[in-house]
């Protein structure tokens, strides 16, 4: 599993305060253009809210089974929406 950490000010500054379902639509929307309509693969959404200092939470996207070089498209995409993905862990 791949996951996504999606810094919350990067998404409250790009999309408005608390609003992670435009943000979140974003990221299933890059998901999709870089997929084959055959290579479907599975996207859960979670918050990290562990840190007591808000500026670390993040929006995390979780995708099962998405090989490397999708990933790099997928990447890229985000980056082109303005919201860079540093990948914190398979």
């Amino acid at each position: 599993m791949r996951r996504y950490r999606f810094a919350r000010q990067d998404i409250e500054a790009r999309y408005g305060r608390g609003n992670f379902d435009d943000g979140g639509g974003h990221v299933v929307e890059a998901l999709g253009e870089v997929l084959a309509w055959e290579n479907q693969y599975p996207l859960a959404f979670g918050f990290d809210t562990a840190h007591a200092n808000p500026w670390h939470h993040a929006l995390v996207a979780m995708v099962t089974g998405m090989p490397d070089d999708v990933a790099r498209h997928f990447a890229d995409r985000m980056r082109a929406l303005g919201l860079p993905p540093p990948r914190s862990a398979d």
